[in-house]
């Protein structure tokens, strides 16, 4: 069995996952994303991309900042 150690969203603590039990996983409001066992479900900090990955074992991408385009000539 593998686990995944995932920071709670919104509380404080931690929670352990087993990828293999998960069964749907959705975008929650804020930096926050859904992860259901059946009918219990588990909220954890990240965007859908990211705990999708670490829960299939890819590479966690960091935010990108937003690009800031300044329509001011360079002098």
């Amino acid at each position: 069995m593998k686990l995944i150690v995932m920071k709670k969203g919104g509380e404080p603590g931690e929670v352990a996952i087993n990828p293999e039990r998960v069964t749907y996983v959705r975008t929650a409001s804020g930096p926050f994303t859904d992860i259901y066992f059946d009918d219990h479900r588990v909220t954890v900090e990240g965007t859908f991309q990211q705990v999708v990955a670490r829960l299939t074992g890819g590479v966690e991408r960091p935010e990108a900042p937003p690009v800031v385009k300044s329509w001011l000539p360079v002098r």
